[in-house]
């Protein structure tokens, strides 16, 4: 069956019906991006948040690590395509490691981030150690690369 156009003309049937495919397509491709969108804004918004978090821990100097993981999971609020959210914190000897899991669509997710705790005193000697090294060799001791 054909329809006229305005000139006389008319148009195949066939267009309808590829038209519809193309359209089913773009519907598909767009829902894919959607959702590749969603798992990449998860994904940076808890890459963000860790990160803060293990920073926080590891500089925490009065205890306070449960308050500061509150505040992390309060702080994650919306996430599109990671369920059941968890966050953890260990502390062997001088490293701190965070870790938060979820689970997702696909399978289970987890992102974990190892940092040295941070020690000002640690610096404050080395610091210390330069200037009595620097004392001792007279000033000898030159900037930048000069040789």
């Amino acid at each position: 069956m054909r329809r006229k156009k305005r000139n006389g003309e008319g148009y195949s049937g066939s267009y309808t019906i590829e038209m519809a495919w193309i359209m089913a397509v773009f519907c598909f491709v767009m829902v894919v991006l959607v959702q590749q969108a969603y798992r990449l804004h998860d994904e940076a918004k808890s890459g963000m948040n860790l990160l803060e978090a293990a920073e926080l821990v590891r500089h925490d100097e009065d205890g306070k690590r449960d308050e500061i993981l509150k505040e992390v999971k309060q702080r994650y609020g919306l996430l599109l395509s990671t369920k059941h959210l968890q966050i953890s914190v260990d502390q062997e000897g001088s490293r701190v490691r965070i870790r938060a899991s979820g689970q997702r669509k696909n399978g289970p997710w987890s992102l974990e981030i190892t940092e040295k705790r941070y020690e000002p005193e640690e610096f404050l000697r080395k610091i210390a150690a330069l200037k009595q090294l620097e004392e001792r060799n007279e000033g000898s001791i030159q900037e930048g690369d000069a040789p």
